[in-house]
């Protein structure tokens, strides 16, 4: 597979969701990220990550 066939098939909106569990203070942390891929155009040579995390469960 080349490089840009494997970032075509990556466009799209992703979802992780992890867990951190610490045993020896009874703590759990739930995260839950979105990560948006979009086309861009072959002229620009610009790249922008935005990531999106949710910490609120």
């Amino acid at each position: 597979m080349e490089i840009t066939e494997f970032l075509e098939f990556s466009i799209g909106r992703w979802r992780s969701h992890h867990s951190d569990h610490y045993l020896a203070f009874a703590y759990l942390e739930q995260v839950l990220s979105k990560t948006d891929i979009e086309p861009q155009s072959v002229h620009e040579s610009a790249v922008v990550v935005e990531i999106c995390l949710d910490k609120s469960r």
